[in-house]
């Protein structure tokens, strides 16, 4: 399967953000969520700033971010 199907959470295209990796049907870059996180903020926190789908953030931080103790918690990777 191809890594930027309709069911991957992430997106990549050349016409948003110049192929920066994306969540899927934003132009909100992968790269934010994990410079929030790295400043101590939580998934929640990064949902409530940007206005996206929680359950598209929630599957890009379990499958990027998570190292599976703490996938149903919040908590700031």
């Amino acid at each position: 399967m191809h890594s930027n199907s309709d069911n991957d959470p992430i997106e990549v295209s050349l016409g948003k953000r110049g192929g920066e990796p994306v969540f899927r049907g934003t132009r909100i870059p992968i790269s934010y969520l994990s410079q929030y996180l790295n400043h101590g903020y939580t998934v929640e926190d990064f949902i409530r700033e940007y206005d996206i789908d929680p359950e598209l953030v929630r599957r890009v931080y379990r499958e990027k971010f998570s190292d599976g103790d703490e996938q149903d918690q919040k908590v700031p990777a």
